[in-house]
C-alpha cells in the first residue's frame, strides 16, 4: 500500500530528528525550500502559492482528517460522441471480506430518504467525503480529476449478484436485481464522467464507485438537486509535477532564492552575534500585519540594516 512506503520514509526522518517537534521542523523546512507552500498570492495573476488564509486551512484540515475525536466538515462537461448507454464495470468486481456493520434490515428507496442534517451521526468518516458531502445512506468525495461515491448496502444486498449497477455518462443507479423497486442509489450527475472507465467494489458493506471526470473542474454537488458544497472548504492542492512547466520553473526560482537567503542568514549568525539578533527581529517583522513584505520569501538583502 502507498501509505506503507510513505511511512517508511517518514519514519527514517523521525528516527533521525528524535522528536515530533524536530520531525515537523524537517517537514516544514522541506516545504519552504522546495515548494510554494509559504508563498502568498498577491493577486489573481499570481500563478503560484495560495490566497491569504488558505495555507492555514490546509494545515487545519490535514490535522482534523486524522483526529479520531473530530469530524471534519467537508465541479465533466461535453464528453464527445457519447450516447450515455449503460457501461459495464471496467474491472472485475472485488469483494473484500469484513465484519458486518449493524444496519437496518431494509433500506427505503433513496427518494424517500431526506439528506442528513448533521454529520455527527454519520456512518462515514471525514476522508470518505473530502471535498464533497455526506447524506444518510451515501457520500461522495472528489479531487480535481476524479469523483468517488460510497453507498451503504442493505444487509441482504451486499454481494454483486444481488445488485443491478447502471453507470452512465451523467446518471448512476443502483438497485436490487431481483426487486427493481428497491433503489439504493439513483440520480442525475451534476457533471459528466468517463463512464466507460468507471470501476466499483464492495467493501465493508458499502458499494464504492470511482470515476474519472470528463473535465478537470470542481463539482458543486454530486446529483442534480443536491445542496451546494462550501467551495471555500475545498482543498485544492495539486502535485508540483502536475503544474505547468512555467509554474514549476517559478517555484524552482523561489527555491534557489530561499536557499541563498538561508545561506546568507547562516553566515551572518556565525560571523556577528549582534547582527544575528537584528536579523531575528527583522524576520519576526517580515510577515507581521502591515508589512510590505508579508507573504514573500524572507530576503534580508533587500533591507538596509545598520
Amino acid at each position: 500500500m502507498e501509505f506503507q512506503r510513505n511511512d517508511a520514509m517518514l519514519m527514517e526522518i523521525l528516527q533521525d530528528r528524535k522528536t515530533i517537534t524536530g520531525f515537523l521542523d524537517s517537514i516544514f523546512g522541506f516545504l519552504r525550500r522546495n515548494t510554494d507552500f509559504y508563498h502568498t498570492k498577491r493577486d489573481e495573476s499570481d500563478k503560484i502559492g495560495f490566497p491569504k488564509g488558505v495555507r492555514d486551512q490546509i494545515l487545519y484540515g490535514a490535522m482534523q482528517r486524522y483526529d479520531p475525536d473530530c469530524l471534519l466538515q467537508s465541479l465533466t462537461a461535453e464528453g464527445g460522441a457519447d450516447d450515455g448507454e449503460t457501461a459495464p464495470p471496467a474491472v472485475e468486481e472485488v469483494v473484500l471480506e469484513s465484519e458486518d456493520v449493524p444496519q437496518d434490515e431494509e433500506m427505503e428507496p433513496i427518494e424517500n430518504q431526506p439528506p442528513q442534517k448533521g454529520k455527527e451521526q454519520s456512518k462515514f468518516s471525514p476522508s470518505d467525503y473530502k471535498n464533497g458531502d455526506v447524506f444518510e445512506s451515501h457520500c461522495w468525495s472528489q479531487t480535481l480529476k476524479e469523483v468517488e461515491v460510497q453507498a451503504l448496502l442493505p444487509k441482504d444486498h451486499q454481494t454483486a449478484k444481488k445488485l443491478h449497477i447502471s453507470i452512465q455518462a451523467q446518471h448512476i443507479k443502483v438497485s436490487s436485481k431481483h426487486s427493481p423497486e428497491t433503489v439504493i442509489l439513483n440520480g442525475n450527475l451534476s457533471q459528466r464522467i468517463k463512464h466507460n472507465e468507471a470501476v466499483w467494489t464492495i467493501d465493508q458493506n458499502r458499494l464504492i464507485i470511482s470515476c474519472d471526470k470528463a473535465k478537470e473542474l470542481w463539482w458543486e454537488r454530486l446529483f442534480e438537486g443536491d445542496p451546494e458544497i462550501d467551495a471555500k472548504k475545498i482543498e485544492c492542492e495539486r502535485y508540483i509535477d502536475d503544474l505547468p512547466e512555467e509554474t514549476q520553473a517559478t517555484i524552482e526560482k523561489l527555491r534557489v532564492q530561499q536557499l541563498a537567503a538561508d545561506k546568507q542568514q547562516n553566515e551572518i549568525q556565525t560571523s556577528s552575534p549582534d547582527q544575528a539578533i537584528t536579523l531575528d527581529r527583522l524576520k519576526a517583522a517580515w510577515d507581521a500585519e502591515g508589512s510590505p513584505f508579508k507573504g514573500q520569501p524572507f530576503d534580508p538583502s533587500i533591507v538596509r540594516m545598520t
